[in-house]
């Protein structure tokens, strides 16, 4: 039987996304608008110190585990319960180690009314490391139908239950409630209902563990660069509703890097076959396709975004959070920025090389810390962002030059310079109907209407392929929903 395409698993998975980014969208913007900055930025610093910690778990073994049953199919099922047996130990340990260090915590970031919500959703971190394993598993073995459903699943559930249970009167101890029983049910499910293979010899648990240490490693290192500058925030930014006002800013930032999850996790698989046969005019094939699609997308996004926040703010989470407004130009910046690191680190450690993914992002973390403790005491929330973008381009410009020499592969030129020039007509359409006054979504549709078209008018799309695109869609979506 062939293997399913990424572009056919991109579809599947783009779905999927699509789900979450519907389900988390509505939990964060329900969330803002009825529990305000204050309770909206307790929510906030524990979504992410729990997303931190969580990756301990997500980042290593799950990966592990895709690769090898992707490499050898015919051990899947030994290698999935070698992954389960190490994952229980390691993701229970960290549970605990948070629930214990709680009030440590807390403390460290000057709010000891955030005590009980940590300890609350420690749990998280062991059921959505086996959640997770479980996902990659399917990833492995290309089943990415299977994968995009489980996906869609937790995503409702956890949208659902944090909102009900803050919405019936248990404010934000029910959002975070509402977090840790949603994974809980995931996780059951999806290993109760998964078929079991043909078990072949047991995989060695060392082989495992030695591909998994630096990933664990580099999760870490990711964990902290990506989410530390709410902790930040929360720290050294005067006013209760600061973590509030952030948190609106980069959940909104999120939806980018949040967008390329799909190809990323399409990519891998795809990239790990094609490097082990020594298949490189496919293996380039991938990267140029995945860095096309990167600016195809990143260019359009961040330009109106950057150039509409205030608007944008107000239409999502209401005038209460408009001082998120110079914070989410910096951060939409910076997560485009790491959409495309994310890519390029995914080829990287698909390609057998996780090493040196793991060292760069160590590299970042201290360069991060030192722009937020910089930047967030002259310019506050701004400087929280603008330190953000600064180190994943920091993180752009080492792993893009990392593909290009190692695997002789980067932008296309042609393209390229075809979607820099869409891009540019997007911003000078978007000055020029904000000097006429036409409405923010409005002024959103039309921009993308002319971004096809300028696109479709130099070559860089053909008709067949936008119907093609929307009909894979329309089918992923249409099967999830089965």
């Amino acid at each position: 039987m062939s293997q399913p395409k990424v572009r056919t698993g991109t579809a599947y998975l783009s779905a999927a996304q699509f789900v979450f980014l519907g389900s988390a969208y509505a939990m964060h913007i329900v969330l803002g608008r009825y529990l305000g900055p204050v309770e909206y930025g307790l929510f906030g610093v524990v979504l992410y110190a729990a997303t931190m910690v969580r990756t301990f778990s997500s980042s290593g073994l799950p990966i592990a585990v895709s690769r090898y049953v992707s490499a050898q199919p015919q051990n899947a099922e030994s290698v999935f319960r070698r992954g389960l047996q190490i994952q229980l130990i390691f993701a229970v340990t960290i549970s605990l180690l948070f629930f214990l260090t709680a009030s440590w915590i807390a403390r460290l970031l000057g709010d000891e009314t955030l005590a009980p919500l940590f300890r609350i959703v420690a749990p998280v971190i062991a059921f959505f490391g086996v959640f997770f394993l479980t996902i990659q598993y399917y990833n492995g073995k290309r089943n990415y139908a299977a994968q995009s459903l489980w996906l869609a699943v937790s995503y409702l559930l956890r949208a659902g239950l944090t909102i009900g249970l803050a919405l019936i009167g248990y404010r934000v101890y029910g959002a975070v409630i509402g977090l840790v029983v949603a994974i809980a049910i995931s996780c059951i499910l999806i290993l109760v209902t998964r078929k079991h293979d043909i078990r072949g010899e047991p995989f060695p648990a060392k082989t495992m563990i030695s591909f998994s240490i630096p990933l664990i490693i580099a999760s870490i290192a990711h964990a902290f660069l990506v989410d530390l500058d709410m902790m930040f925030v929360k720290r050294l930014v005067p006013g209760a509703a600061s973590a509030g006002y952030y948190t609106s800013a980069k959940a909104l930032a999120n939806a980018t890097p949040l967008l390329f999850y799909a190809l990323s996790s399409a990519l891998f698989p795809a990239v790990s076959s094609a490097y082990s046969m020594g298949d490189f005019d496919n293996l380039k094939g991938y990267i140029r396709k995945a860095n096309r699609l990167l600016l195809l997308v990143v260019l359009p996004v961040f330009i109106i975004v950057n150039q509409n926040s205030e608007g944008i703010l107000k239409l999502v989470y209401g005038t209460e959070y408009l001082s998120a407004a110079p914070a989410l130009r910096w951060l939409i910046l910076g997560f485009c920025m790491l959409a495309v690191f994310l890519i390029h680190k995914t080829i990287i450690t698909g390609c057998g090389f996780p090493n040196i993914s793991s060292i760069i992002t160590l590299m970042l973390l201290p360069i991060s810390i030192t722009l937020q403790l910089i930047f967030i005491p002259v310019m506050g929330l701004e400087g929280a962002a603008l330190a953000a973008a600064f180190s994943f381009g920091i993180g752009v410009i080492a792993s893009t030059s990392i593909v290009l020499i190692k695997f002789k592969a980067g932008f296309p030129i042609i393209s390229t310079l075809r979607i820099f020039f869409a891009a540019l007509f997007i911003l000078a359409s978007d000055l020029g109907m904000n000097s006429i006054g036409v409405p923010l979504i409005l002024k959103i549709i039309l921009c993308g209407m002319l971004y096809l078209i300028i696109l479709r008018l130099t070559g860089e799309i053909s008709i067949s392929q936008l119907r093609q695109i929307a009909q894979q869609l329309s089918g992923s979506i249409k099967r999830i929903g089965k």
